[in-house]
């Protein structure tokens, strides 16, 4: 109207029609049409503290949906003239608005420009945890370690070294360090409880130490006087010995065989079995283990197995016509693969024996050939690649005589003249020692000298070692620290570089083994049994 038409014609009434003919009348003395007046608003956003809010906030006006703004960020925003309600949500829960708070009111005029500040401060809500590693000890670990946070994955830490761990959650967390080498041990334990606050950086530190072999021999109390021939175990606190005691009662001279077994606090008596000298101990776990020997007045050999909660004589041992069998070593790749060696005897000579479990039953293995020495010991890497020792006393002079079974069968590997061949061990196929005695004449005396060779996987060697008497069995926990031990007491050790010999005891010495390279037990005559430590 006023020069237009207007959008809407209706009929209206007279008296309407004339009344509004004369308003429009009234509105259309000057000809210029008045717009709306506006002005602007230019909102700042800034934000500051620990742990800004990561995702920015919405900026509303008057009611509206919220449009995007940064956490650190200007928008401009065109507004009629008047009061206006600006509104900043989606703060996250550690943040808030200073001064008047998220919202504002504002008064603009127009053709004006009105600044509004919002100045966002972000409290923490995390904390984090300082790992401060140390080690000390005669070697280090050569890969280092790692951490280990609550069941998160691995961290690699240096040996020597600091791991920040932030934006942690507040509330308590465990650190674990993990991946130590056999021979090291944390000081305290190796997982640390800690509560973290938020804002707040806690140390953790762990200690490590590490010893190559085993420093110190300690006699422990086995509670009987038995000649304990072998021991073995699982852990350091399921370990068994067995051996046998001569005794002179009211019933009169006895022999009975004794097995004991250490819980990681103290030994104690498990069997004792009549008339039975037990000579080889193996286990495959705290619920299956095996002990092997021969009756002495009988010919059968003897097998017991212990199934956790007792032992358990096995039948299937019988002598044939004619012979007397015992077996003197037991060893297994796993439970339902174990070996037992020893002997058969005619009468003159003792000659090879050897049993098979597979899980199921025991069968008589056949030697073939015309090497078939008495075995003493067994020993594999895996169940095709086993070791089997002992002396053939059907040559002059004897021979100590070394078999190896491939998975298949039996063959000789190594023999040599005056050699005595007692123990077996090694840590792979290519990494063998054997170990007994020679025996040599010297002005009329019979010299006898501890003596190992070492398997390569190519050949025999005579291996350099301190002067020393029988040597009875081998055990290691690396190809750069094994053990051998004999008579007198005698206990060698080899770093990889060379054999030294310590005598912790004057007691003969005929078994050893240990959980690690940080532990070993040693058993012997009279009940003796040392308890290597670092």
């Amino acid at each position: 109207m006023c020069g237009s038409r207007s959008p809407l014609l209706r009929p209206v009434p007279q008296a309407v029609g004339l009344a509004w003919i004369l308003l429009l009348g009234q509105g259309c003395k000057d000809d210029t049409v008045v717009g709306p007046q506006t002005g602007d608003i230019v909102v700042t956003v800034t934000t500051s503290g620990e742990e800004p809010d990561p995702d920015g906030y919405a900026l509303s006006l008057d009611g509206r949906q919220g449009v995007a703004i940064g956490s650190a960020a200007t928008r401009t925003l065109t507004v009629d003239a008047g009061r206006h309600e600006l509104k900043l949500s989606g703060l996250a829960g550690n943040c808030r608005a200073g001064g008047d708070g998220p919202s504002r009111t504002v008064s603009v005029e127009a053709d004006a420009t009105v600044q509004v500040l919002f100045a966002i401060e972000c409290s923490a809500t995390a904390g984090g945890i300082r790992v401060i590693v140390t080690s000390s000890g005669n070697v280090t670990d050569p890969d280092g370690y790692a951490v280990v946070l609550d069941a998160e994955a691995p961290r690699p830490v240096g040996i020597e070294d600091t791991l920040e761990l932030t934006a942690l959650a507040v509330g308590e967390h465990q650190v674990h360090l993990a991946e130590l080498a056999d021979v090291c041990s944390v000081t305290g334990g190796d997982v640390q409880t800690v509560t973290v606050a938020a804002g707040v950086v806690v140390d953790v530190h762990f200690e490590v130490v590490c010893h190559a072999g085993i420093e110190q021999w300690t006699e422990m109390e086995s509670g009987s006087a038995a000649d304990l021939a072998d021991v073995w175990g699982t852990s350091a606190a399921d370990v068994f010995a067995v051996g046998e005691l001569d005794t002179d009662d009211e019933n009169g001279f006895q022999i009975a065989s004794m097995i004991l077994h250490y819980d990681g606090t103290a030994w104690s008596l498990q069997r004792r079995v009549r008339d039975v000298s037990l000579r080889g101990v193996w286990a495959h776990s705290s619920s299956d283990a095996w002990a092997v020997g021969f009756d002495f007045f009988d010919d059968d050999a003897r097998v017991l197995h212990w199934d956790g909660t007792q032992w358990i004589s096995q039948d299937g041992f019988t002598a044939g016509p004619q012979e007397s069998i015992g077996l003197f070593s037991v060893w297994g790749s796993a439970g339902n693969d174990v070996f037992a060696v020893g002997s058969t005897f005619d009468g003159q000579f003792g000659t090879s024996l050897i049993f098979h479990f597979d899980g199921a039953s025991w069968e008589r293995v056949t030697v073939p050939g015309d090497a078939l020495p008495s075995l003493a010991d067994v020993w594999g890497s895996g169940p095709t690649d086993v070791f089997a020792v002992g002396l053939d006393q059907r040559v002059d002079p004897t021979e100590g005589t070394v078999l190896h079974y491939d998975g298949t069968g039996w063959t000789r590997v190594y023999h040599e003249r005056g050699l005595n061949l007692t123990t077996v061990w090694g840590t792979s196929a290519s990494d063998v020692f054997a170990a007994g005695f020679t025996v040599r004449e010297e002005n009329e005396d019979f010299i006898v000298a501890g003596a190992i060779r070492h398997f390569d996987g190519s050949g025999w060697t005579t291996v350099p070692i301190p002067e020393t008497g029988v040597l009875n069995e081998l055990w290691g926990s690396s190809a750069t620290d094994v053990y051998a031990v004999g008579d007198d007491g005698v206990i060698l050790h080899y770093d990889g570089t060379g054999w030294t010999a310590t005598h912790p005891t004057g007691q003969t010495l005929l078994g050893i083994w240990g959980p690690g390279a940080a532990e070993a037990f040693a058993t012997g005559n009279a009940g003796t049994i040392l308890h290597g430590t670092p």
